[in-house]
């Protein structure tokens, strides 16, 4: 579990969504004894099985909250609101960021956005995420990624790998609608469903190549 944590962390690292020593990856723990998730404080790229903590839910661990910082909140909320999400990666990536401040919906340009839209990504233009984390799990409700205005991107999903993916797709995502602007004639509701029916096992497929290709030090593994 902490392990392929540690891996995901080094894959948002080079994927480009890391900035500085934001985000975490939070994963319901199997045995449902609360979630695991990384230390705050602790860049991508520099995560270790060490910096990798059970919270419980159900008590009132301190120092362990401490330590993960607000985070653990979100996820804990919309792990508890959604049954069918075991895995939450928050990023703040550059174009997910600049494009939460941007008063257009997210259109699918890509085959990544076709996982994200229709319906159009949530959003959350609340005060800070992490003092209300029941807000930021009512504005993703049954969608799997939310952009946080000025706090860049959230995703949920039933796998750690899934959420992942879908994070580096959120971000190609925006970043594409940025490239090319207002002016654009992007797939039809329709059309961008049909294609997401039949790519459904995509964004793992996506996560066992980044898996693959990313390298890390087997000391942070152990």
């Amino acid at each position: 579990m902490r392990s392929e944590m540690v891996r995901s962390c080094r894959v948002l690292f080079a994927s480009g969504l890391a900035d500085s020593l934001g985000g975490f990856v939070a994963v319901r723990d199997p045995s449902g004894n609360g979630v695991w998730v990384t230390r705050d404080g602790v860049g991508f790229d520099e995560v270790g099985v060490d910096d990798v903590q059970l919270v419980p839910l159900d008590g009132d661990d301190r120092s362990t909250r401490a330590e993960t910082g607000g985070e653990i909140d979100i996820a804990a909320a919309i792990m508890t609101a959604r049954a069918d999400v075991d895995a939450v990666v928050h990023v703040h990536s550059l174009h997910a960021t600049a494009f939460s401040a941007v008063g257009r919906s997210l259109d699918a340009l890509s085959h990544e956005g076709c996982h994200l839209v229709p319906p159009d990504v949530a959003r959350w233009r609340g005060g800070g995420a992490t003092s209300d984390a029941r807000g930021v799990a009512a504005a993703i409700a049954q969608r799997n990624a939310v952009l946080l205005a000025g706090h860049g991107q959230l995703t949920a999903a039933a796998t750690l790998g899934e959420a992942v993916a879908l994070a580096v797709y959120l971000e190609k995502a925006c970043q594409l609608q940025l490239m090319v602007g207002p002016q654009f004639h992007g797939a039809g509701d329709e059309e961008v469903s049909l294609k997401r029916s039949g790519q459904m096992a995509r964004p793992i497929i996506s996560w066992e190549y980044l898996r693959r290709t990313t390298t890390i030090d087997d000391g942070a593994l152990s």
